[in-house]
This record gives structure tokens, sequence and C-alpha cells, in this order.
């Protein structure tokens, strides 16, 4: 996975969309590029019912989200204020154009989110914004230039729903996964969000939370489909295998984003057609692939 910012985006957006816009394209002060970073905009009146972690949304958010495959390094600081300043001003910028007053600093806030945030990490960030403020486990915050900078690390936060989409995407201790697969098993809401990622990307944790349920009798509502059209389908496969996503999504789903042919290659044709169901594949095919099925079987 090259890019995990969308992926974030994505997780975050049915969370906050009552009351934010998530954008994940920004362009940069002049440049004719764009940073990777997630811009949260209040679009709600009324404020937000958060308690947890997005409690500490400002009316703008402008969020620099580091993957599960990428370290934090130092500059970074130094980055997130240099571009988020920049993206500040081209907002500041288009509320001017359309009549409307500017907003003042400290309704922006700049959010900088990495997996894990170590010692040495959090003294370099102390040393270029100034003392960081504890908010609780995995979350440090301060004040520069009148706008809150808030430092996240995710692998600290606690388990509840407004930290999902942080646990989701990230690289955990098995222990932590199972909790984050309990706390969306336990609500088929959140199971509809997350459930696809979490097979997709906690496979070992999901699978044994997915045994306690069947064995207390529930059935686990969730869709790959997100999962496999960000990630790709061989990225899906090779974390979750054909097996269990033919156990989970079913044939139907699996269907809508495989090849037939290379089905048939990974499994063979008859253990294709056992699996699947002669009905449903004859259903399946055009009225040209139904004659030239009884053809070849004549």
């Amino acid at each position: 996975m090259k890019q995990w910012h969308p992926v974030f985006a994505q997780l975050l957006r049915p969370a906050v969309e009552a009351y934010y816009d998530v954008e994940t394209t920004l362009p940069v002060g002049d440049a004719p590029r764009e940073a990777d970073f997630v811009l949260l905009r209040r679009t709600a009146s009324s404020p937000p019912p958060f308690r947890g972690l997005w409690r500490h949304l400002s009316t703008w958010n402008i969020l620099e989200f580091k993957g599960p495959t990428v370290s934090p390094r130092r500059e970074d600081v130094d980055k997130l204020v240099e571009l988020g300043l920049g993206i500040d001003r081209r907002l500041q910028a288009e509320r001017v154009k359309q009549g409307k007053r500017r907003l003042g600093p400290e309704e922006t806030s700049f959010w900088y989110l990495a997996n894990s945030l170590g010692p040495r990490f959090l003294r370099a960030a102390e040393q270029k914004l100034g003392s960081l403020e504890p908010l609780g486990a995995g979350l440090w915050r301060c004040k520069l230039l009148q706008r809150l900078v808030l430092l996240v690390s995710s692998i600290d936060l606690p388990v509840e729903a407004d930290s999902l989409p942080l646990h989701v995407v990230g690289r955990e201790p098995l222990a932590t996964e199972r909790q984050v697969a309990q706390l969306v098993l336990e609500q088929p809401a959140l199971q509809q969000l997350y459930g696809g990622w979490l097979a997709t990307l906690h496979p070992v944790a999901w699978k044994e939370i997915l045994i306690m349920a069947r064995t207390a009798g529930k059935k686990p509502l969730f869709d790959l489909r997100p999962a496999i059209d960000a990630f790709g389908l061989d990225f899906v496969l090779e974390q979750a295998g054909i097996d269990r996503l033919l156990e989970q999504a079913g044939a139907d789903r699996l269907l809508e984003h495989v090849d037939i042919d290379w089905l048939i290659k990974e499994l063979g044709e008859k253990e294709l057609i056992r699996r699947i169901g002669v009905e449903r594949l004859i259903a399946g095919l055009s009225a040209a692939e139904r004659r030239e099925l009884k053809r070849r079987l004549q």
C-alpha cells in the first residue's frame, strides 16, 4: 500500500461526516502540488457529540497521517506547521472571496497522527513546539501561533468508538487487536463500517472473535468490498485467504471482484462449482455462455 491517508480518511468519514466535511486532496500554497494531508471542516452548527479523541476537533483541522509502515521523524513537525499554515492561508483566502469573515487562528488545529510516537520523537517535538500537555493515553497538545497542535500515538489510544479508524488501520499488539475486534463485533453498526477492514488488516484477531461470536449464535454483518477497492484483491487475498473470503463474504460478493478464470486456477473447476453451487453459477451466465456450456457438456 503506497498511500495510507486515503484509507484512513475512508475509515474516518462515516464517524464524523454528520458534523465535518472530510477532504484528502489539498493544494498547498502556490505550488502545483498536493499535500498528503486530511482536512476536516466543520459543517454543522450544533456541537459534535464526540466524547473521545474527536472532541478536540476545532472548526478547521489539518491532519498529517502517517501510516503503519511509516516511522515518524523529527522533521515531520516542521512539515506539519509549514504546510498546515499554507493550507490555512488558502482556506482563509477562499472565505474572503466568498464574502465571509476570516476565522481566528484559534479555530484551526494541526494534528500529527502516527502508529506510535516514542519518547525520542516527543522530546524533539517539545524542543520545536514548546511544552506538551498530556491529554490522556496517546494524546498530547500544545499551542503554536495561537493554533492548537495535537500529537496522536494510535497504538496507545484507548479502544473506543472515536479511535476505531486509527486502531483499524494501525499495527498493534494482538491483545489490542482483539479488543478492537470485540468492540466492533458488539455493535452491528460498527460491524458494517469496520468488519471488512478488520478481516483484511487484522485477520487473526478477527477470526478468533468470529469463532466466539458463532459459538454464541451471532451472525456478523460486514462488507469486504471497501477494503478490496482500496487495497486491491491480491492484497486482501494475501491477508485473509480465499477460504476465509468465501466463508465470510460469500461467493456472490467475491465474484463481483474476481475473474472466474483466476478462481478456477486457484480452486479448480470442481471445487469452484461445489462452493458456488450449480444453480447460482448457471444463473450468473449470459445466454451465450449457457449455450457454450451446453455445447461443451454434450
